[in-house]
């Protein structure tokens, strides 16, 4: 791209930010840039060769040069958010001033002077303000009568000096009434302009939508004032590639492909994408997380004569531009509860696959050696038989009771009906009483217990039965998928404000693909009803239950064929129930170190907040 065309885009996208509402204003706009911008590098060229033709220069040439730097400072107010109409008038009055400055050069510069007149008034008739026009022309025509009378006072009357004083009156009266035509047929089609304006203005009111139009790459030469109301955003800050900039950089592409779909065919493109509200700037979006609005974008192609009836609008498609947030929101929610409801189907077949079988198991047992003592014909003779059977029926009666349970703990929690009783109590006889009931399923597992906590600790404030049901799940977990030889260690610790506990035993460990469901309730690694190990799946789902009720935080590190480590964070003091349904964060990840493991590596922390 040469230098002339990065030069034009620029004044283009300059006059469209300065003038968003019309094509004659922007077109006004970029020639009054385009030629002031022209006469600043000619004054940068003739400037040092001034300075070394004349030296030093004399005062009025000083103030000629002076004026003619005019141009440059209304230039410099229009990017100041000056109007077209005051950089003009700043304009206007260097020429003007340039004039006067010439006139003082004495008779050889009078001619000039008058030229700079002439300009003076074009300028004005440029500008669409007659009020201008007629200024600059009783300004000029002053001049005239000034110079005049100085030549009349000096060399005394003269024909010639009085027929040239004339001629250039006449000019000077002829440049005023065609500046006064010009100034009236631009006010005629700015008027014109600025009555479709309103138009599309009450139009965009009307159906309570965004209208733009837009060029061929996209960028916007037209946005209604709706843009303010839906958005919070002045039709300026969209202007150009304002409302680009302001696109989801995931979302361009599908912006792009509308728009050159709409140019490409006569039927409407459709595309939703996210627009950034509020500033742009490095500094607030340092500040603030941005926030983004779902826009649904209609574009239409420009019919080919409408563009044709005016060279100075670049507008190629026509947009309607709709919030589309809350319509997103409200599908989205509508796919989480579909999700939500697919999978508590999922969790209803996991209860009746899991549960059943949990269920038929003691009572299968309690059925069974019930019907053999109370029959006579084959209940044993022998008592100790009799006492071994009765045994099995009240251990499988409690196991059954476990069960009923903790579907009952977990439905409280989920109905958010599960009410938690503070207390203070010692941490340490707890862990000890947990040790000891899980110490003969250990013994028969073949599993060493070890007791990793200092025997004294400061009192801890919380439920201590939903902390004895935590420790006591998490230990049978622990044991229930450690092979024989293992280990399980219970250690506890303070930290700050909180107390933490944890478990590590070096079982079979979890998979990778299995971390992100750790907490599920009803879910195990093996859900099949030929799964190695016996159990509903509710142990961790209870335990992230009871442990979101204290405002408390989960960890799951594991490796498959390693171990597992699940840590507990509570709050030391928790005085106050959260209550509610609120579940605990829970964090898993793989184990760092050891040996590698036949699974793939889980590198990246999977948390689940419910």
């Amino acid at each position: 791209m040469s230098v002339v065309s990065v030069i034009e885009q620029r004044i283009a996208d300059f006059a469209i930010a300065q003038a968003p509402a019309g094509a004659v204003e922007r077109a006004r706009l970029k020639a009054f840039v385009a030629v002031r911008l022209g006469l600043s590098a000619v004054l940068m060229i003739a400037a040092p060769v001034w300075l070394l033709a004349v030296a030093p220069p004399p005062l009025w040439q000083c103030a000629a040069f002076a004026a003619l730097l005019a141009p440059v400072a209304a230039i410099f107010a229009l990017s100041r958010g000056a109007s077209l109409d005051t950089a003009q008038i700043v304009s206007v009055g260097g020429l003007l001033a340039f004039a006067a400055a010439l006139a003082c050069g004495g008779a050889a510069f009078v001619a000039l002077a008058f030229v700079a007149a002439l300009l003076a008034v074009l300028e004005a008739a440029s500008s669409s303000n007659m009020r201008l026009v007629l200024a600059t022309a009783a300004l000029a025509g002053a001049g005239v009568a000034v110079v005049a009378f100085s030549n009349v006072s000096t060399a005394g009357p003269t024909l010639i000096g009085a027929a040239l004083a004339a001629v250039l009156a006449a000019m000077i009266a002829y440049a005023c009434a065609l500046g006064w035509s010009m100034a009236f047929v631009g006010a005629i089609a700015m008027y014109g302009e600025r009555r479709e304006t309103l138009r599309h203005e009450a139009l965009a009111q009307t159906i309570g939508d965004l209208v733009l139009r837009q060029d061929r790459d996209g960028s916007v030469v037209y946005a209604s004032n709706e843009a303010l109301a839906m958005f919070g955003l002045s039709p300026r800050e969209l202007m150009g590639r304002g409302l680009f900039e302001r696109i989801h950089v995931a979302d361009r592409p599908t912006f792009l492909s509308a728009i050159a779909d709409a140019l490409a065919g006569n039927a409407t493109a459709t595309c939703q994408v996210r627009l950034r509200r509020g500033a742009l700037n490095e500094q607030d979006a340092a500040v603030a997380e941005p926030s983004f609005a779902w826009i649904e974008l209609r574009a239409h192609n420009l019919p080919q004569e409408r563009r044709a009836t005016d060279p100075n609008d670049r507008a190629a498609v026509v947009s309607i531009v709709r919030d589309v947030t809350r319509q997103r929101q409200a599908e989205e929610d509508i796919i989480h509860a579909r999700e939500h409801a697919e999978q508590a189907n999922v969790w209803k077949d996991r209860f009746l696959a899991n549960v059943s079988h949990e269920l038929r198991t003691p009572l299968n047992a309690i059925i069974g050696f019930a019907e053999i003592l109370t029959n006579e014909e084959i209940v044993p003779t022998d008592a100790a038989r009799r006492k071994e059977y009765a045994q099995i029926i009240h251990s499988s009666g409690h196991h059954l009771l476990e069960v009923v349970n903790s579907i009952l703990d977990v439905s409280k929690i989920d109905a958010g009906s599960f009410d938690i009783v503070t207390e203070p109590f010692s941490l340490p006889p707890l862990l000890d009483q947990c040790c000891d009931m899980i110490g003969l399923k250990a013994t028969q597992a073949q599993v060493e217990i070890v007791r990793d906590y200092p025997r004294a600790m400061d009192e801890i404030v919380a439920d201590k039965r939903a902390c004895k049901q935590i420790v006591i799940n998490l230990m049978s977990n622990a044991v229930k998928f450690t092979p024989a030889g293992g280990r399980v260690t219970l250690s506890a610790r303070p930290e700050g404000n909180n107390f933490v506990l944890s478990v590590s035993d070096t079982g079979i460990g979890i998979a990778a693909k299995d971390l992100g469901h750790i907490g599920d309730p009803f879910f195990q690694a093996h859900n099949s009803t030929t799964r190695p190990y016996e159990g509903t799946g509710l142990g961790l789902s209870l335990v992230r239950g009871l442990v979101g009720l204290h405002g408390g935080a989960i960890s799951v590190e594991s490796v498959v064929g390693q171990g597992t480590t699940v840590t507990i964070s509570l709050p030391a003091h928790c005085t106050t129930a959260h209550g509610g349904s609120r579940l605990a964060k829970i964090e898993t990840f793989a184990r760092r170190g050891g040996a590698p493991s036949l699974e793939p590596a889980h590198h990246e922390p999977v948390r689940k907040i419910a």
